[in-house]
C-alpha cells in the first residue's frame, strides 16, 4: 500500500511578482486570514437580466444575458439608444488602511459611442445604470469610457461631495479598440498621503493615470463593487464582460 503525503496550502496565497499586470503583485488569490477576494466569471445562471449574485440596474429596453461564450461572459445591449444595465454586489469595500484592486476584462463593439465602467460606489442612487458611476453619488470610484463619443477611460472619483474629481490619461494610447478585449483595473495602495497618488487606473497591465488628489479618494466609507455599460448610439451594438475580480486586505 502506497502511503500518500497530505498537501497543505500556506494560510496567505498571494500572486507572484507580475511584470505584465503590476496591480496584482502580493495581492490574494483566495480568501484567508489576510485577504478578501472575489472572482465571478459569469459561468452561473443568468436570470432575469441578473448574474447569480449581482443586483441590476435595467434600462427599458435593455437586456445582460449569457454571451453563450466559453468560459462565460454577460452580453448587454438594447433596443434603444442612451440605454443600459449596471450590476452591483452588497457594499464590502472599505479602503482606509488597506491594498486593493479591482479588474475587468470587457469588450466594447464600437468603444467611442458606448460607455463601460466599473468602481466602488456608495449605492445612494441606484434608478440608472449611470447613477454607478456619475455625480449622483457622494462617494465613489469609477474608470470607463464614461464620456459620450470618446474611447479615452477616464478615473472619476469624489468623497462626501467634494469633487468629483477627473483625471484623464495622456493622449490616446489607453483609448479602446473596438470589439476587442481589453483588461481594465483600479488599484489603491492603501494609502491617505496626496504626494503618494495611491489611487491608479491601468489598462492592459499599463498604468493610464492615477488620482492627481488623494484628498478626494473615498476610502472612509463602505463601498459596493460595480460594472456598468450603456449603448449610447447604435442599438446593434453589444458590451461584453468575461469576468470582474477583486481583492482587499482584510
Amino acid at each position: 500500500m502506497v502511503q500518500r503525503k497530505a498537501v497543505s496550502l500556506p494560510q496567505q496565497v498571494t500572486m507572484a511578482r507580475d511584470t505584465a499586470y503590476p496591480y496584482r503583485a502580493n495581492m490574494g488569490m483566495i480568501n484567508s486570514a489576510e485577504w478578501v477576494t472575489f472572482f465571478d466569471d459569469f459561468t452561473g445562471v443568468t436570470a432575469s437580466n441578473a448574474p447569480d449574485g449581482w443586483t441590476a440596474i435595467i434600462d427599458t429596453g435593455a437586456t445582460a444575458v449569457d454571451g453563450a461564450e466559453a468560459g462565460g461572459v454577460i452580453d448587454i445591449s438594447s433596443d434603444g439608444v442612451d440605454e443600459g444595465v449596471g450590476l452591483y454586489l452588497p457594499k464590502s469595500i472599505h479602503l482606509t488602511g488597506k491594498k486593493w484592486f479591482m479588474e475587468v476584462r470587457v469588450k466594447v463593439e464600437d468603444a467611442d459611442d458606448n460607455i463601460i465602467a466599473f468602481g466602488l460606489s456608495d449605492l445612494v442612487a441606484t434608478t440608472n445604470p449611470e447613477d454607478l458611476y456619475d455625480t449622483s453619488n457622494a462617494d465613489g470610484i469609477s474608470f470607463g469610457t464614461t464620456t459620450d463619443a470618446e474611447a479615452t477611460p477616464l478615473l472619476v472619483y469624489d468623497k462626501d461631495n467634494g469633487g468629483p474629481v477627473t483625471d484623464t490619461p495622456a493622449g490616446t494610447t489607453f483609448d479602446l479598440a473596438d470589439d476587442t478585449w481589453h483588461t481594465l483595473a483600479l488599484y489603491y495602495n492603501g494609502a491617505t498621503v496626496d504626494a503618494q497618488k495611491a489611487l491608479i487606473a491601468y489598462v492592459d497591465g499599463s498604468e493610464a493615470t492615477r488620482a492627481s488628489t488623494n484628498a478626494q479618494v473615498p476610502e472612509d466609507v463602505v463601498l459596493a463593487p460595480f460594472v456598468a455599460a450603456l449603448v449610447e448610439d447604435d442599438a446593434t451594438d453589444i458590451i461584453s464582460i468575461d469576468y470582474v475580480r477583486f481583492a482587499i486586505e482584510r
